[in-house]
């Protein structure tokens, strides 16, 4: 007999939708995935990304049993093992590393591959922090910016998106929303037809281009330049908010003598945008109100990124826009639930002060750091395909004396290096709590399937491995719904009445915001030192920055290393790719075909003066390594720049390289953000048309 089932489920992913799932399922198997028409946000439809989800449950990549590793670091090659073997062999190992080296020369490696509350955050740092491990910093998004915007206005709260349509102008800002932020435009639509103009600010000619307005092409890393700019000729022609600049702004008369530093036609020279146009950008923004800013992180991740995202906070500020709703700048709205990480992730249980290790240096550190990582475990995420200076990366992965556990979905290029597999579950095959950084909700995923093979979600397995290291701490007993009703019980007003049989019966639940839209400076109280929102901070002076927002220029650019321009005068741009979200479905054949091969998009006149056309393949390289890409020339970015969409798996890219391959591995100016967008590359044409 049939069964057919629509159950409730929730996106995982990186993404800030967030977006509700109706998952269809016919006798116990995932059939296909829709957008749940109930949702406030996802209002029945799902990306392309995630409609390919049950090829990603099915895929012949997936894991199913417990791996060792029987061949050579690299070659992926296993043999099947029992779970009680593959748990015995990891805590022997990791006891041995500890009796040897101390708990830190452990090291736990988690990225985004769920954002869920339990498995993507709270059950690996438990374990970890009870063992003593290296800590490891979560700097590779949004950290950089999310510290420049800290000194700008506080705290990481942002513009309500949902208000997007009582917005006048919205500027997306850094980013694509067709690829990274689907529902963000039926609310952009939505205001449009309203009577709000739309400006687009990125490198790349992106798709919302078509209905945008106004499109700004900046340099790659002048954004800051750019702001300013707009701020001198708001300042100039008095066009601010006389009123809310005098009474809820600190330090406007020093930031009108840093302006006078960016007149337009300097500004022009910086960016490579005309005078008229930024003239007329700085008219628009500060004539229609209100005004939105959606900044998204691909900016920040440059080399003076922090000192973007604070730059472009400011401008808000001297409009006036935070008076109301649709008014003001978004970010990342991470920061804004009232979670006790904590005491959710065991911060007492630690028995040490253990060192911190920022994620994106993890080739350097597994290759250099005293004391040494000997034992590395790594769950949702991809480091082999996904991290920076891949050369370095990959060489540490091979280190012999380097035990590496895996705790994956899939056979990934990083589960090649690994000495012990773990099998992993989907979020339709186990229990979490969603919660979203975009639409201030909060959703309980809970499975519709059975966990295929001999998979295991993060929690249960950390939580076997606890045991199995005599850890008798209560936490490990917890299942993922004991987790979370404890991460429901913070007393707060945002939590107040949300409880898991609400969340059961009514699937997605907004925060109790006060009014319809969320206006998280509503009585124009700021977070900062003086309350006020800080052109000047003296903050950031005692932290030993520029006080008041600067251009800082990229340090790899014909301004700061000319002799390296030189020989590399192209910046390679990284961006995410439609159908891929990281290195998450790039190794589904429908995703695949949509993205058709891993490309680069170059400039005419670049392409002309190294005899490249469409098709052809051309090597991308850098003093860091390079990697294999077929080219497509056009218009869609300026001289000097080429683009690189989505992260391609190593093992399926020509020369078994991507991009990170080039991708530098050093530290932006705050808050140990990455900066993999400050790459200078050299393009040749691939002579013989092979690799």
């Amino acid at each position: 007999m049939m069964n057919d089932k629509k159950l409730r489920s929730v996106c995982p992913h990186d993404c800030p939708d967030t977006c509700g799932i109706i998952a269809h399922v016919k006798d116990g198997k995932l059939v296909k995935v829709k957008g749940d028409p109930d949702h406030f946000v996802t209002r029945g439809f799902l990306c392309q990304k995630v409609m390919n989800y049950p090829e990603r449950v099915y895929s012949p990549d997936r894991i199913l049993h417990p791996l060792k590793r029987v061949g050579k670091k690299g070659e992926g090659s296993f043999t099947r093992i029992s779970w009680d073997e593959a748990i015995n062999t990891v805590t022997s190992r990791f006891k041995d590393i500890i009796s040897k080296h101390r708990s830190e020369s452990i090291l736990p490696f988690n990225g985004s591959g769920t954002l869920g509350l339990v498995n993507g955050n709270i059950a690996g740092k438990r374990f970890f922090n009870r063992l003593g491990a290296s800590r490891l910093e979560r700097t590779i998004c949004s950290k950089g910016g999310r510290v420049g915007y800290k000194y700008t206005l506080g705290a990481a709260f942002g513009a309500d998106p949902l208000a997007i349509p009582q917005s006048k102008l919205i500027i997306s800002w850094g980013t694509n929303p067709y690829y990274t932020n689907i529902h963000q435009i039926p609310l952009i639509k939505e205001a449009k037809k309203n009577g709000a103009s739309y400006i687009v600010v990125n490198p790349n000619k992106i798709k919302s281009v078509e209905m945008a307005d106004l499109f700004i092409q900046p340099k790659p890393g002048s954004d800051s330049a750019l702001a300013l700019g707009i701020m001198n000729v708001i300042i100039n022609n008095s066009l601010y908010d006389k009123e809310f600049v005098k009474n809820y702004t600190e330090g406007f008369e020093p930031l009108s003598k840093r302006v006078q530093e960016y007149p337009p036609d300097k500004v022009e020279d910086i960016t490579g945008i005309d005078k008229k146009t930024i003239e007329e950008f700085a008219t628009i923004y500060a004539s229609r109100k209100p005004s939105f800013i959606f900044a998204g992180s691909g900016m920040q991740h440059h080399t003076n990124g922090g000192m973007m995202i604070r730059t472009i906070s400011c401008l808000p500020g001297l409009v006036g826009a935070w008076r109301y709703p649709g008014g003001g700048i978004f970010y990342p709205t991470s920061e804004s639930f009232p979670i006790m990480w904590d005491v959710l992730e065991g911060n007492n249980l630690c028995p040490n002060s253990p060192r911190t290790i920022n994620m994106n240096q993890l080739g350097e550190i597994l290759l250099n750091a005293r004391p040494s990582i000997n034992g590395l475990y790594i769950y949702n995420s991809n480091p082999a395909a996904v991290l920076f200076n891949q050369r370095k990366v990959i060489n540490g992965l091979k280190r012999e004396d380097l035990f590496t556990v895996v705790h994956e979905q899939l056979l990934t290029d990083t589960v090649r290096y690994a000495d012990i597999v773990l099998p992993a579950t989907t979020q339709f095959e186990h229990t979490d709590l969603q919660h979203s950084y975009f639409h201030l909700s909060l959703q309980l995923n809970e499975p519709v399937i059975e966990p295929l093979g001999e998979s295991r979600p993060n929690i249960d397995t950390f939580n076997t491995l606890a045991k199995a290291m005599g850890f008798e701490d209560k936490c490990f007993g917890e299942t993922a719904i004991d987790t979370i009703n404890e991460a429901l019980e913070v007393d707060s007003q945002y939590l107040k009445g949300i409880t898991l049989e609400r969340l059961r019966k009514e699937g997605v639940i907004r925060l109790n915001i006060p009014d319809e839209f969320h206006m998280p400076y509503q009585d124009l109280n700021f977070p900062t030192p003086s309350g006020k929102i800080e052109f000047y901070s003296k903050k950031m002076r005692t932290d030993g920055y520029d006080p008041l927002p600067a251009h800082i220029p990229i340090k790899e650019g014909p301004s700061t290393s000319p002799q390296l321009y030189e020989k590399y005068p192209i910046t390679l741009l990284t961006p995410s790719a439609k159908s891929f979200l990281n290195s998450n479905f790039a190794n589904i054949p429908n995703s695949r075909t949509e993205e058709k091969r891993p490309a680069l998009e170059i400039n005419i006149n670049d392409a002309k003066k190294r005899k490249i056309k469409t098709g052809d393949l051309v090597r991308v390289f850098n003093g860091r390594g390079e990697c294999t890409l077929w080219a497509s020339v056009g218009d869609d970015v300026k001289a000097g720049v080429a683009v690189n969409k989505g992260i391609w798996w190593n093992r399926l890219s020509p020369g078994n390289s991507n991009s990170n391959q080039t991708t530098p591995d050093r530290l932006a100016d705050m808050g140990g953000g990455s900066t993999y967008n400050t790459n200078l590359v050299q393009i040749e044409r691939v002579n013989d048309g092979k690799i």
